[in-house]
C-alpha cells in the first residue's frame, strides 16, 4: 500500500493501447485488485486489438470494454508506470513523481504477421498473455523491493526468453530470404552473425544435398521434396525413425522450408496428412510456395503449414499420430513446455521422432554465449538427461535416445566455420564432439 492506504495506481503503458497495455490491465483487475488500481494507456492509441480481447476471453479475463487513450485522460496520478514495449518507452511522456519501469514483451500482432487466419494468429497472442500475466502475479512483490526495473523484469520472466526468440527468428528470416545456407556466401558470414552461408548448424562448404545423403536421406526421399525445400538444416532424419504409415497424420515442428514435411507426405499418402509448423513468418511463405512443386512431382495435396511457435502450437488437443522435429527443439528457451505440447497433440499412443542435438557434458560459457552457435542449434541444447527427463515429465514412456557423434566429428572433419569457432572456445586437448552430439529421441504418448 502507499502512504494514503490505498492500491498502488499503475499505468500500463504502450504506443497503441491496444494489445499489451490492455492485457496487463486486465490481468491486474482481475488478480491483484487488492494490491494494484490498474490502468492502461498509449502514447498513440489506436483502438482495442479484437484478438488480444480474445485471447483474454479464453482465460475468463473480459477486457472488451476497455477504452484506448491517452493517460491524460485518465486525470489521475500515478504511483508507478510500466512501459510495456518499447516504443512506448522510448516516447515516454513525463509523469511528474510516479516511478518509471520498463519491460518490453513481444508484439503479437507482429509475430503474427503472415498469419493466414485469425486461429493461426492466436498463438502468438496466448504466448504474450501468459507472460504478461507470470509479469502481473510477480509485480507488488517486486515493486515493495524497491529495486526498480532490474527486479520487476527478472521475477516477471525467464531472462533473455524473448530475446533469444528474437534471435533465432531474425536468424531463420535471413536464412529463409536467402533460399538456405549457401557455400557462395560464406564470406559474409564470418563479420555477420546468422547470415546465409550452409548446414543447421552453421555455414559450411557442403551442399544441402550432401548434407542429407550423409546424415540419412535416401535419393529417392530426397526427390520427393521440391527445390528449394532442402535448405541444409538438418542433423538427422526424422522421417526415417517415425517409421511413417499410410493415412497417418503428421506434425513437423520448426518445418523451415518444408523438406521433412513433403518427404512425410510421400510416406503417408493420399489418405495421411503433415502439418508443418515454424515461427518465421518468411520460412512459412517459402514453405507454402513449395507446395506446388510438391504436388507437381507426387500428385499429392496432402500437406500444409501453419505459423506458430512449437511451445504454442496451433494444433488441436489429441489430433496427431507422429510428431517429427529435425534439429529444432534446442532453439527453444522453453524445452519442457514443447514436450508438453507435444504430448498434449498427440493421439494416446502416438509416437514422437525426434532428430536434434544434445549435450554430452556442458560447454564452455564462451561457446553457449555465442549468437551465431545458438542460431546454429549448439548453445542451446541441453544434457542428453535432461532431455529423457523432459519427455518423461511431459508424459511420454518408451523413450530411446540414440547419440550419434559421428554427425559432429563430420561437421568438424568439413571444417566448418562455426565449429572452428567452437574448437578455439573448448578446453585445450578437447573436441567438438567430447561435447556434442546429433541425438535420435523416440518416445510413445501414454494410451
Amino acid at each position: 500500500m502507499t502512504a494514503v492506504d490505498r492500491p498502488t495506481r499503475v499505468l500500463f503503458l504502450c504506443t497503441g493501447n491496444s494489445c499489451r497495455s490492455q492485457m496487463a490491465e486486465g490481468w491486474a483487475r482481475a488478480l491483484k485488485s487488492c494490491e494494484i488500481e490498474a490502468y492502461s494507456a498509449g502514447t498513440n492509441p489506436h483502438g482495442l486489438n479484437p484478438l488480444a480481447v480474445r485471447a483474454m476471453r479464453e482465460v475468463g479475463v473480459d477486457i472488451a470494454r476497455h477504452g484506448s487513450k491517452r493517460p491524460e485522460e485518465i486525470g489521475v496520478p500515478f504511483d508507478v508506470v510500466v512501459t510495456v514495449c518499447d516504443s512506448a518507452h522510448e516516447s515516454c511522456p513525463v509523469f511528474s513523481g510516479a516511478r518509471i519501469v520498463h519491460v518490453g514483451f513481444d508484439d503479437p500482432p507482429r509475430l503474427a504477421k503472415g498469419a493466414a487466419s485469425d486461429d493461426e494468429a492466436m498463438p502468438h497472442y496466448r504466448r504474450v498473455r501468459d507472460e504478461i500475466r507470470a509479469f502481473i502475479e510477480r509485480l507488488p512483490g517486486a515493486l515493495e523491493q524497491g529495486d526498480g526495473a532490474k527486479t520487476v523484469d527478472d521475477g516477471a520472466r525467464t531472462v533473455g526468453d524473448d530475446t533469444l526468440r528474437h534471435q533465432v527468428r531474425e536468424g531463420y528470416a535471413e536464412i529463409a530470404r536467402a533460399g538456405g545456407w549457401s557455400a557462395a556466401q560464406m564470406g559474409a558470414t564470418a563479420q555477420a552473425c546468422c547470415a546465409p552461408g550452409g548446414g543447421c548448424c552453421g555455414p559450411a562448404t557442403f551442399t544441402p544435398d550432401q548434407l542429407a545423403q550423409a546424415i540419412g536421406y535416401s535419393q529417392r526421399e530426397l526427390s520427393f521434396a521440391p527445390e528449394g525445400a532442402n535448405m541444409g538444416l538438418s542433423c538427422g532424419n526424422p522421417t526415417a525413425i517415425a517409421s511413417l504409415r499410410a493415412g497417418e497424420h503428421v506434425l513437423d515442428l520448426g518445418a523451415g522450408g518444408g523438406f521433412d514435411c513433403f518427404i512425410a507426405g510421400a510416406k503417408v499418402g493420399a489418405q495421411g496428412r503433415v502439418i508443418g509448423v515454424d515461427m518465421t513468418p518468411e520460412m512459412v511463405t517459402k514453405a507454402r510456395r513449395n507446395i506446388e512443386g510438391y504436388t507437381k512431382q507426387t500428385g499429392l495435396s496432402n500437406v500444409e503449414f501453419r505459423l506458430g511457435e512449437i511451445e504454442n502450437l496451433p494444433v488441436a488437443d489429441a489430433s496427431v499420430d507422429v510428431v517429427i522435429s529435425n534439429c529444432v527443439l534446442n532453439l527453444s528457451p522453453d524445452k519442457s513446455r514443447v514436450w508438453r505440447e507435444v504430448a498434449r497433440v498427440l493421439k494416446p499412443g502416438g509416437r514422437v521422432a525426434v532428430s536434434d542435438l544434445a549435450l554430452l557434458k556442458p560447454l564452455p560459457d564462451a561457446v553457449r554465449a555465442d549468437v551465431e552457435a545458438l542460431v546454429g542449434c549448439v548453445a542451446g541444447a541441453v544434457l542428453v538427461d535432461e532431455t529423457r527427463a523432459q519427455a518423461e515429465a511431459a508424459g511420454l514412456m518408451d523413450i530411446v535416445l540414440c547419440a550419434k557423434p559421428e554427425y559432429i566429428d563430420a561437421m568438424t572433419n568439413w571444417d566448418d566455420p562455426l565449429y572452428r569457432k567452437i574448437i578455439a572456445a573448448l578446453p585445450e586437448g578437447t573436441k567438438p564432439s567430447d561435447f556434442i552430439t546429433s541425438l535420435d529421441v523416440t518416445a510413445v504418448r501414454r494410451a
